[in-house]
């Protein structure tokens, strides 16, 4: 006895490798996207927040160095800066710093070293001469990297020592650098320069 098998009605078939075809599709987005997390392939904040000549400026001034990115800060550190600000990169900082018609950077910098990492704090400027000059601000602090924001111009009131109080008026935007479960200070052009006042210990 022969038993005759029909073939399968054609969009019995083609309903088949439709869902066949999401599936495999579905796993493709599911894997690429995973690997772009874990390859870091997104696009960097703090890379897109700096011109590309500044950039060049900074890799031959300093190669051992890196901006400051968000996951390099502490914890709190993270927590705090995100609620701030919403640029994504505490390691850069457009302000109006030495011309209220002017945009300046403060750029805060990092390396490895032992037995904690190295952080730079710097300001750029742009010359008329089109070439960016970099004033540092703080060299070599040891511990936790710190972020750079812009303060509106303003008197801010700190400590120059631990026994001296100091006002600074600020025609300008001033540079806050936070280190994060630790101090920060304020950095202000006035009169007499560049000047900084410690706000916390």
């Amino acid at each position: 006895m022969s038993i005759l098998l029909s073939p399968r009605p054609w969009y019995w078939m083609r309903s088949h490798f439709l869902v066949a075809l999401g599936v495999a599709l579905s796993i493709s987005v599911s894997i690429s996207a995973w690997a772009e997390v874990k390859t870091g392939t997104k696009a960097d904040p703090c890379d897109q927040r700096l011109p590309k000549s500044l950039k060049e400026v900074l890799h031959k001034a300093y190669p051992d160095y890196r901006v400051v990115s968000l996951s390099m800060l502490t914890v709190v550190g993270q927590r705090i800066y995100s609620r701030d600000s919403k640029s994504g990169c505490p390691g850069v900082a457009k302000v109006r710093f030495f011309d209220k018609n002017k945009v300046d950077y403060a750029i805060a910098i990092t390396k490895r070293a032992e037995p904690q990492e190295i952080s730079n704090v710097l300001v750029a400027k742009k010359g008329q001469n089109a070439l960016w000059a970099l004033t540092i601000l703080a060299i070599d602090v040891q511990g936790a990297p710190p972020a750079v924001l812009a303060l509106p111009p303003d008197k801010y009131t700190g400590y120059i020592d631990e026994s001296a109080s100091r006002t600074l008026d600020s025609q300008n935007e001033a540079i806050f650098v936070v280190y994060y479960e630790s101090s920060s200070l304020v950095y202000a052009v006035t009169e007499r320069g560049i000047e900084k006042v410690w706000l916390s210990d």
